[in-house]
């Protein structure tokens, strides 16, 4: 691998040199989108916590001259895809901007190395959408995106809302557009698996509801024809950097096929932008899969991608 670096086992002793560099490539993302919140400058014991979970897992410290330059550290895994996973979460890697490209190419061959032997052949990687050196990088290695995670402001959209939006409390009505949905994302081009059982899809909702989350929805001909569940920012999962940062989530949309293009998607976003200021909230988020073609466009138009998740998948027959 060369003199220059010195590649070693991450270990909890390197957590503290780790969330400096984490925290600087940060600072150029929060300088990008100043909707991100500050508060990890103010409390960089947050990551250090995040990286002390993992600290364990396999993972590379990388140095020059005694001095770390760079680190990739497994965060979770589980099943995927049918196939075994592991996702670097976007604060369990980082290097310094100077031969940034080198040393994540670095990282990933020899972390990636560890996964295959354990017969790990999904490997998923969490990266800034501002980082264009690091999505090229990842992109040359045979990575490519399959998650985007966006925020927007709380100003209201300009729109003429020929819908009248409503708030619905009683799940019961949310339970055949919402089997629909999950159905929705098993199509082309997502191709992603919901369980779309009875009981899953009412146990989901009674949590959202017990959470504080609010359903927005619009009805024509008495018929549930689209709606958006909105809440504070989930407490685990996806919207790690925004946790306990004053942040409202879309959790879930829907419009069906019949009204699409109709403008019914923005007014019932405009109604979840109202319900956030109404709220006291900052900004706004929402998770999305980059192969969604309806959902995907729409809030690109809305928001801004401020993280992509990107996927690599290695031949079964490898490492075996």
């Amino acid at each position: 691998m060369g003199t220059e670096y010195q590649i070693e086992p991450f270990t909890n002793k390197y957590i503290e040199s780790a969330a400096n560099i984490f925290l600087s490539n940060y600072k150029h993302e929060q300088a990008a989108n100043s909707l991100l919140p500050t508060h990890i400058f103010n409390d960089p014991d947050c990551i250090k916590s995040a990286l002390d979970e993992f600290a364990a897992n396999p993972g590379v410290a990388i140095f020059s001259n005694g001095e770390m330059v760079a680190f990739m550290v497994t965060g979770h895994t589980f099943s995927f895809k049918g196939q075994k996973t592991a996702m670097v979460p976007e604060y369990c890697h980082g290097a310094i901007k100077k031969d940034a490209r080198k040393l994540y190419q670095l990282a990933y061959m020899v972390l990636s190395s560890n996964w295959i032997k354990d017969n790990i052949n999904l490997h998923l990687i969490g990266h800034f959408a501002n980082d264009c050196r690091l999505k090229e990088t990842l992109f040359q290695m045979g990575f490519g995106a399959i998650i985007s995670e966006r925020l927007r402001d709380i100003i209201p959209i300009e729109t003429n809302c020929d819908f009248e939006i409503r708030q619905e409390n009683d799940i019961s009505k949310l339970l055949d557009i919402e089997l629909e949905h999950r159905k929705y994302y098993q199509a082309a081009p997502i191709f992603v698996t919901k369980d779309t059982r009875l009981d899953s899809i009412i146990a989901s909702f009674e949590e959202s509801k017990s959470d504080g989350d609010v359903f927005f929805v619009y009805y024509e001909n008495n018929q549930l024809a689209g709606y958006f569940t909105v809440g504070n920012s989930a407490k685990d999962g996806e919207g790690f950097l925004l946790r306990n940062t004053n942040t409202a989530q879309i959790k879930n949309a829907f419009v069906r096929p019949s009204l699409r293009n109709r403008g019914l998607g923005r007014c019932i976003l405009n109604r979840s932008i109202l319900w956030a200021r109404e709220n006291g909230f900052k900004r706004l988020f929402v998770e999305h899969e980059t192969a969604n073609f309806y959902g995907g466009n729409f809030w690109e138009k809305h928001f801004n991608p401020y993280l992509y998740f990107s996927m690599r998948y290695i031949d079964n027959s490898i490492g075996k």
